[in-house]
């Protein structure tokens, strides 16, 4: 018979978690404010979602590029040559990325 996990062991793992959401969280509001200081609409920027993607949300590949090199001055990291396309998506995805790295 396997022992129950104390309250401690969870509430333990449960600031962890509330600690990543968090800090996902501020990440992702970051990333909305570089691409309004980029871009200036605030529209466009509103109006998608976590999850959408950039590139189907309106984004131009350029505009892409200049985010990603905002996004190194802003959270003082490069991006790896081999990083997965996927990692690239939305906001959502930008932000894993960068609470991954820290």
């Amino acid at each position: 018979m396997t022992p129950e996990p104390s309250r401690k062991s969870f509430s333990n793992s449960s600031r962890t978690w509330n600690r990543v959401s968090d800090k996902a969280l501020a990440v992702r509001r970051r990333i909305r404010g570089l691409l309004i200081d980029l871009f200036g609409n605030d529209r466009l920027v509103g109006n998608v979602s976590d999850a959408e993607s950039l590139r189907q949300a309106g984004i131009s590949s350029t505009a892409l590029v200049s985010l990603l090199v905002a996004m190194e001055d802003a959270f003082g990291f490069e991006w790896d040559e081999d990083v997965r396309p996927e990692a690239l998506r939305s906001i959502e995805s930008l932000a894993d990325h960068v609470v991954s790295l820290r």
